[in-house]
């Protein structure tokens, strides 16, 4: 007859001592990373220790169970600035025909990054050094799009309602013409008009009257 070979645990027998351990073990010290991992996500009430401790040893652990990602909704204080903006593009002498309007029917985070988009061009507004780059190179890009070489490109914002509220009319946050001239990009501000003063023709004898200049 064969040898009795070694007797197999019966089934449902818990793991060993040694198994039980170990586990506990890496338990234990997953659980201790991440509560320095959250103690230590603060400049400020943590001490350098446990900073460092974070940074050199549990960062890594702060991404899987979502601890080092942002707010999945925006915070906004309600400013112009926070209101949804899209893009509106077209040709020039089109008066709104075959208009490329983005987002359009997107949604999710495609849609959010042309908002985002959008609302650069509005904020780039501001600042000298980057007015009008990113609107030229939209434009330049839907040349081939629109089959134009003279377009108008606009940033609608439609701004944040109350809740419960009507939804507000959308407003133009920036407009210009984008165009090609001698092989290169030109881009011309649409400006509001402001109040100028009266045009007087003057009088035969080189001074207008004073009831013609009061006109």
């Amino acid at each position: 007859m064969p040898a009795p070979g070694p007797a197999r645990p019966p089934a449902g027998a818990a793991p060993s001592e040694a198994v039980r351990a170990a586990v506990t073990a890496v338990l234990a010290v997953y659980l201790l990373g991440l509560v320095l991992s959250i103690a230590g996500n603060t400049g400020s009430g943590s001490s350098a220790l446990v900073r460092t401790l974070k940074d050199r040893l549990f960062s890594p652990w702060m991404v899987p169970p979502w601890l080092d990602l942002g707010f999945d909704y925006r915070l906004t204080y309600g400013g112009p600035e926070d209101a949804d903006h899209g893009l509106e593009v077209r040709r020039f002498d089109a008066a709104g025909r075959d208009a490329v309007r983005l987002p359009g029917g997107l949604t999710g985070e495609r849609g959010a990054r042309w908002r985002r988009l959008a609302r650069s061009i509005a904020l780039a507004a501001e600042d000298s050094d980057r007015d009008g780059l990113l609107a030229a190179a939209i434009g330049k890009g839907m040349f081939d799009e629109l089959g134009s070489e003279d377009l108008s490109v606009r940033v609608v914002r439609t701004p944040l309602a109350d809740r419960g509220a009507s939804a507000l009319p959308t407003v133009q946050a920036y407009s210009a013409r984008v165009r090609m001239v001698g092989g290169e990009v030109q881009l011309l501000r649409s400006e509001a008009r402001a109040e100028v003063a009266p045009l007087v023709r003057p009088a035969a004898g080189g001074n207008p009257k004073p009831e013609e200049a009061a006109r």
